[in-house]
């Protein structure tokens, strides 16, 4: 705990959560791109025809 305190032996807390924002950001702008290339490759769902009786 002393090194949260003053004592600087580790790295700046501010430095990882921005490395852990921007980590997290990327991840998910990488799910998001996929899964709309993914959507947009996949044909148009076509509609039902009415059943005729």
């Amino acid at each position: 705990m002393g090194s949260w305190l003053g004592g600087s032996s580790g790295p700046d807390p501010l430095m990882v959560l921005l490395v852990v924002v921007l980590l997290v950001r990327f991840i998910l702008w990488s799910c998001l791109g996929t899964y709309i290339d993914h959507r947009l490759a996949q044909p148009p769902p076509q509609p039902r025809k009415a059943k005729q009786e």
